[in-house]
């Protein structure tokens, strides 16, 4: 029969890949431990001798990642489309399965029950993810996939699926005039490489600098220009109030 490693091993390999892990009471989902001040910080390695020493179940803090907590196997064939394959998948006892990803930096994400009401949860910074081997009543945490990685390793998650927009109906501005149109076409092209703008991550200053870059592709043609902030602000979390966009607006056509 395989010898699985105790969970102070699981703990020390944890360290050394950069990931902090928690001990919980034995057979439980709760903390033995306060965690808090580890989110940012990983802990000794004599304090993790001390809190591994007993009997425990053990569980990652998820720090710098995206797991995605889905219910059904359905919902697991959801997340791998909207975000591929990856080495980090467990089994729960409740027979659903955790996908964890690398999480993007500069993107806003937080902790999310039933996203969009589906049976998936999310879990990043501040989050605690149980892994093997940690076992509840209903039976034990069970790798899938290759184990515990470094998340380096990780493929990054894409977390816009998840979010709830509501956009304005845009319409498309068509262009007859052949410079206009080759403007209009590169323009665009440039919009469809860059990450939208999200309040709270800088986004005031991404879109003014976007607005600029706009207006010199466009030949500072403000009919185009305005046209192409419409389709940008789209896309944008949140998007701006008309008000808030043509005052960046006005500001990137004085560039010239």
């Amino acid at each position: 029969m395989e010898k699985h490693p105790d969970n102070l091993g699981i703990a020390l390999d944890a360290h050394e890949k950069g990931i902090v892990a928690i001990p919980m009471h034995r057979g439980t989902k709760v903390p033995m431990v306060k965690w808090k001040e580890w989110q940012q910080a990983m802990p000794p390695v004599e304090l993790l001798r001390q809190w591994f020493r007993g009997a425990c179940n053990i569980a990652i803090l998820t720090t710098g990642m995206v797991v995605y907590d889905c219910e059904t196997l359905e919902k697991v064939g959801l997340v791998v489309e909207k975000c591929g394959e990856t080495c980090h998948m467990l089994k729960t006892p409740g027979g659903g399965v955790h996908l964890g990803y690398r999480r993007r930096r500069n993107v806003a994400v937080t902790n999310k029950v039933k996203i969009k009401g589906l049976d998936i949860d999310i879990r990043t910074d501040g989050g605690l993810e149980m892994i093997p081997n940690s076992f509840t009543e209903k039976g034990r945490y069970e790798w899938l996939g290759q184990g515990l990685r470094p998340i380096s390793e990780l493929p990054y998650g894409n977390v816009g699926w998840t979010r709830e927009r509501s956009r304005k109906r845009i319409q498309t501005a068509v262009i007859e005039e052949p410079d206009r149109q080759r403007h209009l076409l590169r323009a665009r092209a440039y919009l469809a490489k860059i990450e939208p703008a999200e309040s709270g991550h800088g986004g005031h200053n991404k879109t003014f600098s976007t607005a600029c870059k706009l207006a010199k592709f466009v030949n500072y043609d403000a009919e185009l220009l305005w046209v192409l902030l419409l389709e940008y602000n789209a896309r944008c979390l949140p998007p701006w109030d008309e008000r808030a966009l043509r005052h960046k607006f006005e500001d990137a056509l004085k560039r010239k």
